[in-house]
């Protein structure tokens, strides 16, 4: 009953987002630009804040693993079920890429918040760090192998270091190994701007979702969904069995790997050789699944 009640107001508030727009009430140009507000300022503040109240002794080289070994076996994994269905070039990286290229910013972190609370934001807040600069740089490197094309990679991983949430983690973890003073005063006006980051962001991923467009390539994008909510977490669930590791103990893990793909993902598939309109119906159609899984994951680990 605790998981439904954490999970489904989360993508009540999407749902939200997605009516408001439709409705008139947020224009695209609005949408753009509080997405770009909030990644530049309120999120990367709260994975910063995050850190510098976390413990890095809660984070085991066992929940690191747990988040890599899993992703390059679903790489490997996709890859050959991309060949299976018979995709090639560009539309195979692309496939490959948003069945484990997840949305651990905004879906990710909110559902860690809310459903653990502080304990889930420190501990979520290092992970997601190495998983967004994991996730984008495999998903350069697929799309950039895939679709032979030159053009925009260097631009793309440099957009990875310049990337706000990496800074974010950089400093966050340099000021918790230094021990660096802040004030108080700073730090209380940080965590006010970071709380502006959950909530418009789930608005903002609402507004952003084109059912419309579902249809289209609908067959490949279920599949690439279900790779990403279901088989991604699975195998760090196999993992965890494997290294018998208690579900408990990687709750954070779980959470994390089962987030839907990230809009990110779209992106890349236009700027590096991809299909993007099978990366927007994965992104629109695994997140409308997503809260059945979350609530599944969340269920298997004893939440």
């Amino acid at each position: 009953m605790a998981v439904l009640e954490t999970i489904i107001p989360i993508f009540l508030i999407i749902i939200f987002g997605y009516i408001i727009h439709r409705n008139g009430f947020l224009n695209d140009r609005f949408i753009l630009d509080m997405n770009k507000f909030i990644f530049l300022f309120p999120l990367p503040t709260l994975i910063f804040t995050g850190i510098i109240k976390s413990d890095i002794k809660d984070v085991y080289l066992s929940h690191i693993l747990s988040v890599i070994l899993p992703t390059f076996a679903l790489i490997i994994f996709s890859f050959l079920v991309g060949w299976i269905l018979k995709l090639r070039a560009g539309r195979l990286g692309t496939f490959m890429q948003t069945s484990f290229h997840g949305n651990v910013s905004y879906i990710g972190l909110a559902v860690l918040f809310y459903l653990l609370g502080e304990k889930g934001l420190k501990q979520g807040s290092i992970l997601i760090g190495l998983m967004i600069l994991l996730n984008n740089s495999m998903a350069i490197a697929v799309l950039s192998w895939s679709s032979r094309r030159e053009r925009n990679i260097m631009k793309a991983f440099l957009s990875i270091i310049k990337n706000p949430v990496i800074i974010a983690t950089f400093l966050g973890l340099i000021v918790l190994y230094t021990g660096i003073p802040i004030p108080k005063v700073i730090l209380r006006g940080m965590v006010i701007l970071s709380n502006i980051a959950l909530p418009m962001a789930l608005i903002m991923i609402g507004a952003s979702i084109a059912v419309e467009n579902i249809k289209r390539s609908f067959r490949f994008s279920f599949v690439a969904a279900i790779l990403k909510l279901l088989v991604l977490p699975g195998f760090a669930a196999l993992y965890s069995f494997v290294l018998h590791i208690p579900f408990k103990d990687i709750i954070p893990v779980f959470i994390l790997l089962a987030t839907p793909t990230a809009t990110t993902s779209y992106i890349m598939a236009h700027e590096i050789g991809g299909d993007p309109e099978l990366a927007s119906n994965t992104v629109t159609l695994s997140t409308i699944i997503s809260p059945i899984t979350f609530i599944l994951w969340a269920n298997i680990a004893g939440v």
